[in-house]
């Protein structure tokens, strides 16, 4: 898995004070209802055992095994003021106004 933190992200996350050892975890789930969609979260937090680490422009990004297979190989990051972080891949958009938490 890889991921791409575009420019705008990239100047944001600059701003995040991380401690020693933290980066972003990214929780991703596969829900189904009437529809099937990714729930995703962002937080900072340090590695867990299960993680599988992805590193892009010194920010290192912390994704447990289950939700390594809830995302596709490639995602994005970006950012817009006003609607916060996106994560997209190429194929879709899996959502706006994610805040780091």
């Amino acid at each position: 898995m890889k991921i791409e933190i575009k420019e705008a992200a990239l100047e944001e996350l600059k701003k995040v004070h991380f401690g020693k050892g933290e980066g972003i975890r990214i929780l991703a789930e596969f829900v189904g209802t009437c529809s099937i969609a990714t729930d995703i979260q962002l937080q900072i937090e340090g590695k867990q055992e299960d993680d599988e680490v992805l590193s892009a422009d010194g920010i290192h990004f912390f994704v447990p095994k289950k939700s390594v297979e809830s995302l596709p190989d490639k995602i994005s990051l970006d950012f817009k003021q006003g609607l916060g972080y996106k994560i997209s891949s190429p194929e879709e958009t899996f959502g706006y106004n994610f805040k780091l938490g």
